[in-house]
């Protein structure tokens, strides 16, 4: 005859296969319940690169304020793997090069596009200007949410940007 030990498990193996049991694979963990159900999972964080950002915030000091109606949605950014960004400043398109340094960005010098820009979509672009032309910023993606803060050069200005779409 068999071992205790092997027949107990021979046992549990016909078992389980006789309860429906449908296959091996592990199972999704998850954190807790909403309505009874499984929590589904956070969404993973957009990346840094290859994602096209929207402005949606500009911070200055303490102080956060959304975009202005005019100019919602014309502040955007893609950054490319290879370092090259693109976009809108709120009302010039513009270009550069930028190094990403662990949880730094640094952008190069802005080529932008000259149309005169009054009003709050060009005081959108000065600020978006200033803060990317002020030296190493650091920047977090949480979810779908980017927030860039300004060093020293900054007097403590930043931005929070929304992920649209990966880039193509």
């Amino acid at each position: 005859m068999f071992p205790a030990a092997v027949a107990a498990a021979v046992l549990a193996l016909a078992g389980a296969g006789a309860c429906g049991a449908q296959d091996a694979a592990p199972r999704p963990v998850h954190t807790g319940t909403v309505d009874g159900k499984p929590s589904p999972q956070p969404p993973a964080d957009a990346p840094l690169t290859a994602t096209a950002w929207t402005v949606t915030t500009l911070t200055g000091g303490a102080a956060a304020s959304p975009l202005p109606a005019d100019a919602a949605g014309k502040a955007r950014f893609t950054l490319a793997p290879d370092g090259a960004v693109s976009g809108g400043l709120g009302c010039n398109g513009f270009t550069a090069k930028a190094t990403v340094e662990g949880a730094s960005l640094t952008f190069g010098p802005l080529a932008t596009t000259r149309m005169a820009c009054p009003g709050p979509a060009g005081e959108v672009e000065r600020a978006l200007t200033t803060l990317f032309g002020s030296g190493p910023l650091g920047w977090k993606v949480e979810g779908r949410t980017l927030t860039l803060t300004g060093g020293a050069g900054a007097d403590g200005r930043g931005l929070t940007a929304e992920a649209a779409s990966a880039a193509e």
